[in-house]
């Protein structure tokens, strides 16, 4: 980690592409007016981030002990707090291992994106604090169900804040107010009732094409004049299991019976893809909607990103959410109209491929879809270059 420039922004993220393609337009920004940015994430993905050239935080985390049938419904970073509530010594060997880069490194401002250990660490430290998170994790979502039910993480945050002497918190999703605190989306998608005046909508922020996967050589197309399908499945395995795929597993299948010509993201993770696929679909690492390829429908996981590309560039989704929090992602997508969406729980092949066909057969969908895009064009939100005004006046 290099620590020679005198103002630089710490970025804390959590596990998926979905904060990194939130995230790069924002470091991006910042370099531009000379604020250099290091980012910390775990996996594969950082590995890819850091032979990019993209200055990476060193973290030593330790694991979370926890038996994996306790995490197979698990949907939220909370949940391992809420698990660990009364283990101290866990918890604090967490949020040290988040203090350290901060107290290391003497970042201008820290940037959090859905990782509240290193939002713990930035309270316990109290630097300034900046906070990207989704309406689903905020006080005063506007839509409420069980399956979204936050888990009980009040008592492990309090814990930590009370052992290093912060001030305490009301509930969970308190976490996730920073100094500021934004939502790269629109009211609509991400609704809230009294939103703090800290807290600032964005507009979607898709940096897509800032991921530095290489791609895979592209093959002229045989489908000419058929429908085209981008079918991106998410992470083969998350904290939830295997729910990318899954998804794959369900998908492949519903898709062979439709003419159509699909293209299959695999965001660089190695999938068990059978041969047939293979021959069948493009397998890709990753894939820019673009004007040069506007795909006439996608099929994902419901991610808050994938949900976001779709609307903004106009295109109808068929979702399959592989867990609550995408599949409030998904019960908002479709309120707007913007596609349908096939509870994992009744995602079989039969239902599924019905879903494809009747959205691919849905020019109603397609004009809302449209009018979305055309909407959150017009209306101007700051995007990128908004956060890194804001962060810029913290710096």
């Amino acid at each position: 980690m290099d620590s020679t420039h005198e103002k630089r922004v710490f970025f804390f993220l959590s596990a998926g592409w979905g904060p990194v393609v939130r995230t790069l337009p924002i470091m991006s920004r910042l370099r531009d007016h000379g604020v250099a940015s290091s980012l910390a994430i775990a996996g594969t993905i950082g590995a890819e981030l850091h032979a990019a050239g993209f200055d990476l935080i060193e973290l030593s985390v330790p694991a979370f002990d926890v038996p994996a049938s306790e995490t197979r419904h698990w949907w939220s970073p909370y949940h391992h707090l809420a698990f660990h509530a009364n283990d101290i010594d866990s918890l604090l060997a967490h949020a040290e291992a988040y203090r350290k880069p901060i107290l290391d490194g003497a970042p201008a401002v820290v940037v959090t994106d859905l990782n509240p250990m290193a939002a713990l660490a930035a309270r316990s430290l109290q630097v300034p604090h900046i906070t990207i998170s989704q309406s689903l994790f905020l006080p005063g979502r506007k839509y409420d169900s069980s399956r979204w039910a936050m888990p009980c993480a009040l008592g492990a945050i309090n814990r930590i804040l009370a052992h290093y002497g912060a001030d305490l918190l009301g509930s969970a999703a308190h976490l996730e107010l920073g100094d500021s605190t934004l939502l790269p989306s629109f009211p609509e998608f991400d609704p809230l009732q009294n939103a703090p005046p800290s807290l600032q909508y964005l507009g979607p922020i898709l940096g897509n094409q800032l991921i530095p996967l290489r791609p895979s050589p592209d093959r002229p197309s045989a489908a000419k004049g058929l429908p085209e399908i981008f079918f991106y499945p998410g992470r083969p395995r998350d904290g939830s299991g295997p729910s990318g795929q899954a998804l794959l597993n369900v998908g492949l299948p519903a898709l062979s019976g439709i003419n159509a010509a699909v293209t299959v993201a695999t965001g660089g993770f190695e999938f068990e893809l059978p041969q047939w696929a293979r021959d069948r679909c493009r397998i890709v690492p990753w894939r820019v909607i673009s004007a040069e390829y506007k795909p006439d429908l996608i099929i994902h996981h419901g991610g808050h990103g994938a949900c976001l590309t779709a609307i903004s560039a106009g295109i109808p989704s068929v979702v399959v959410p592989t867990h609550a929090e995408r599949e409030y992602n998904a019960s908002n997508l479709a309120a707007l109209g913007c596609g349908a969406f096939v509870a994992i729980e009744e995602a079989d092949v039969p239902r599924l491929r019905r879903a494809i066909e009747t959205m691919l057969d849905n020019p109603a969908c397609a004009r809302t879809c449209a009018q979305w895009s055309e909407t959150l064009a017009a209306r101007g939100y700051g995007g990128a270059d908004l956060a890194a005004r804001m962060i810029l006046h913290m710096v």
